[in-house]
């Protein structure tokens, strides 16, 4: 059972936050240890474990950084430690922004880079936005999933490249 199954919501890049408390409270009632304190210790086990998926699936559902890999291998769209291939042009482009991040000498020069990087990552949204804040991915093509597998990947390239520029 995913995540989405467990709370009774459709599987989207995107929660209804509202949908997902209500949910979540729903089931912590049902699996609170107290209703269980006269049950066998299989139920209490159980009930602990309900809780326990309950609490770490809100947590997910509620991190947009963590939901969109986790729809993506829900959907068999990745797999865990999967060895993906940007564009050479893509990565020829970030080899040209981290020389240009190495020689910029000035605060000026530094925002330049920053502010490429930030258009880039506008760019490789903007065409999949609609999709990942849809209610549902069941009308999403997987041509679109494939795009958005893609932008995935080159936005994980460039958060990391970010990171390391403010180190």
């Amino acid at each position: 059972m995913n995540y989405f199954e467990l709370f009774g919501l459709p599987i989207a890049f995107s929660t209804d936050k509202n949908e997902l408390r209500t949910a979540f409270m729903n089931i912590q009632r049902a699996s609170h240890p107290d209703k269980f304190a006269q049950s066998t210790d299989l139920e209490q086990e159980l009930a602990l474990e309900q809780s326990a998926m309950a609490n770490k699936g809100f947590t997910l559902l509620n991190n947009n950084e963590q939901l969109l890999p986790y729809v993506l291998e829900i959907t068999g769209q990745i797999v865990p430690d999967e060895k993906y291939n940007l564009a050479p042009d893509f990565l020829m482009e970030m080899m040209e922004l981290n020389e240009g991040w190495m020689d910029a000498d000035t605060e000026e020069q530094k925002q330049i880079i920053l502010d490429q990087i930030n258009i880039l990552k506008n760019d490789i949204f903007s065409p999949i936005k609609a999709y990942l804040e849809a209610n549902t991915i069941n009308d999403i093509p997987q041509e679109a999933m494939l795009q958005i597998k893609d932008y995935y990947y080159k936005k994980k390239y460039l958060d990391r490249i970010l990171e390391d520029f403010h180190h």
